[in-house]
């Protein structure tokens, strides 16, 4: 093998046109801007919501903060940015109600805004940088709008992660650039 042959091996790994890339074509490392600052994906997750449905969300740090983004394709791509928040953030009316009845309610008021539940969705989650699959059960919630979002995810029987979030365009997030461990 010569040393241009590295070369063009590497060029036909890529997936994607490394003068146009999209969101979509994010992977681990990658840098992004949102809202006038720089994100680096830290870690990607694939989720396996059965019949060949797959969703992706990509933890996004820039230092001080963490977001995760969303990314689905229901015929469309559709993303969410949001941050994480404690389960006891949302109240008392919530945590009681999962106690009592292992499950969200179907209407969750946060911060003045009322979320209606949208889908509730049994699937499997991985951190794509290893094998193992997580069970898990998402409860998605939406607002009026359907621009905001409120999303509770159940791990096995009494463990639950909260996040909220808005939907946002792809033309929210621009230059999306390699990792430099890519070139």
């Amino acid at each position: 093998m010569g040393i241009f042959d590295f070369f063009k091996k590497k060029e036909t790994e890529r997936h994607f046109d490394p003068l146009n890339i999209k969101v979509a074509d994010l992977e681990k490392n990658y840098l992004l801007d949102y809202q006038f600052e720089t994100w680096t994906v830290a870690a990607m997750f694939e989720y396996d919501w059965g019949n060949n449905y797959f969703t992706r969300e990509y933890t996004l740090v820039n230092g001080k903060k963490k977001k995760y983004l969303e990314i689905e394709d229901d015929g469309g791509i559709i993303l969410t940015m949001s941050e994480g928040l404690k389960l006891r953030k949302l109240g008392d009316d919530v945590t009681d109600h999962i106690d009592r009845n292992n499950e969200p309610p179907k209407k969750i008021v946060y911060e003045g805004v009322l979320y209606y539940l949208d889908e509730k969705s049994p699937g499997y989650s991985r951190n794509v940088d290893n094998e193992n699959w997580e069970e898990l059960i998402s409860f998605d919630y939406l607002d009026d709008e359907e621009e905001k979002t409120l999303c509770i995810t159940q791990y096995g029987e009494h463990e639950f992660e909260a996040c909220r979030g808005i939907i946002i365009k792809e033309r929210d997030i621009s230059n999306i650039l390699p990792s430099q461990q890519d070139n």
